[in-house]
């Protein structure tokens, strides 16, 4: 093996270290990261019953599956979840769903909201906050679990699904058929709780 003369190596040392800085140095494109909303701005009141409420009710834990954050989750099939790497929620989802939740339980004055003492609870689950792709076709899904409990006893449980049609495969149309979903399934989730507390 031959041998490299010490001065080519000392001449050639500088260049490769100021190309090595340049590498180092050099400004990629920064990644975009776009920030969205599934709340609609204009929010609907619904009208308050004049009757007394059915009952008083504490919104107890709502919680989130652990993949539900900031980033954006789409399904590409039944088992295959991916996240998109610059659009981003601006809360979490749980956040959008209890607000959402609160106007579809309290709004019309069925229920009385109480934050402690001698009430049923509500305990709910985001389960899915997510765009689904099918057959070239998007859609929002929210998928909602809950469990209504007093102190001893779990009176009503289940899961509520709801999966609305995106205009476009744009991300803002794919937004806004993700709120549509949550406010239908925080309504039928409601109905649900209201339905089983009028039955008692």
């Amino acid at each position: 093996m031959r041998a490299i003369p010490r001065a080519s190596l000392l001449f050639a040392l500088p260049l490769l270290l100021l190309l090595d800085g340049c590498a180092l140095t050099s400004k990629g494109t920064p990644m975009e990261v776009r920030y969205f909303s599934p709340e609609s701005i204009d929010v609907h009141h619904a009208a308050r019953q004049t009757l007394p409420p059915v009952a008083r009710l504490h919104v107890g834990d709502l919680t989130s599956s652990a993949n539900l954050r900031y980033p954006i989750v789409h399904r590409e099939s039944a088992v295959e979840l991916d996240l998109y790497e610059t659009l981003r929620w601006t809360e979490n989802p749980e956040d959008y769903v209890r607000r959402s939740l609160s106007r579809a339980l309290f709004d019309d004055g069925q229920l009385e909201e109480v934050v402690g003492g001698a009430a049923l609870t509500l305990d709910v689950e985001v389960i899915a906050f997510e765009e689904i792709r099918r057959e070239n076709r998007h859609f929002g899904r929210v998928q909602l679990g809950y469990r209504l409990h007093d102190e001893r006893l779990v009176l009503a449980n289940g899961v509520v699904t709801v999966e609305r049609d995106a205009s476009s495969a744009a991300i803002e149309p794919v937004v806004a058929a993700i709120g549509s979903a949550m406010d239908a399934a925080t309504s039928e989730l409601a109905k649900n709780v209201v339905t089983r507390l009028r039955s008692r």
